[in-house]
């Protein structure tokens, strides 16, 4: 799915986007997310709209290790999530290598490492990884205020980064070939643990965005725009009408409001 087909075809989310911003905010949201489809082309990537496009491109990882696709949608929002999981991948390819595959972050992490890894080495192979992760987490309210004027609230699809903190007892098996599992601490059994190592990381990743740092990835990333917009050769349409667009409720053959990927009937809207 296209950006447009995803605007014009809107559904209810968990946000209630609809009600709980104004037009304006909408509309703000809608060139928001013109202009960051136009950085993802301009590095060579194709965008997923889809609303379970993150389970389409997880079962692609493996199978083509070349993909140039991007996983932007978890849930059927339009505003608040996509702005800010678009955000949050642009802000991986600035910290990874923009224009590569998965940004250049080998498809076997995070909670596994290569085997040629030493043992007692996994933390020091996955700091950088994990500081990555806390820059695209923490970084959207500064750098969607720098590119877009935004300063209502934009969301990922979870209230803390995903880290790989060695030293746990939580196991994950490899998804890849060469790669060895890593003892973990898990947020869902360790949670207490998890998120007192998370919020230092991202204490530290949140006094990166200095003025000077903000300033060198937006020029970044509006080259890339213009890069994308010259591949484009038309004009975006208006937003204003697309920022009216009320949400449907979605048809029993649709994907689920909730990201599982399951059709809404055999899911939220089996009821």
């Amino acid at each position: 799915m296209r950006l447009l087909e995803a605007l014009s075809d809107p559904l209810p989310c968990q946000c209630e986007c609809h009600e709980t911003l104004d037009e304006v905010e909408r509309i703000a949201g809608v060139r928001a997310l013109f202009r960051m489809d136009d950085m993802f082309r301009g590095w060579g990537y194709e965008p997923l709209y889809e609303p379970w496009s993150t389970g389409i491109f997880r079962e692609q990882q493996i199978a083509d290790r070349e993909d140039m696709r991007v996983a932007l949608r978890e849930h059927s929002c339009l505003y608040r999530r996509l702005t800010g999981f678009a955000l949050h991948e642009l802000i991986h390819a600035l910290a990874g290598e923009a224009g590569r595959p998965n940004h250049g972050v080998a498809f076997g992490l995070p909670y596994c490492v290569p085997e040629s890894v030493p043992v007692g080495g996994e933390a020091a192979y996955l700091e950088p990884y994990n500081f990555a992760e806390a820059r695209a987490f923490v970084g959207l309210p500064p750098m969607a205020g720098a590119l877009f004027g935004i300063d209502w609230a934009v969301y990922t699809a979870r209230d803390v980064g995903t880290y790989c903190f060695a030293g746990g007892n939580a196991l994950v098996a490899p998804k890849a070939p060469g790669y060895r599992s890593v003892n973990h601490v898990d947020p869902k059994h360790s949670p207490e643990r998890y998120r007192g190592l998370a919020r230092r990381l991202e204490t530290q990743a949140t006094a990166w965005f200095t003025a000077e740092n903000i300033a060198g990835w937006v020029a970044r990333l509006e080259e890339a725009e213009r890069a994308g917009q010259a591949a484009r050769g038309q004009p975006w349409p208006d937003p204003v009408p697309l920022a009216r667009k009320r949400p449907r409720m979605p048809g029993r053959n649709d994907p689920c409001l909730c990201g599982s990927g399951k059709k809404w009937k055999a899911c939220h809207g089996g009821g």
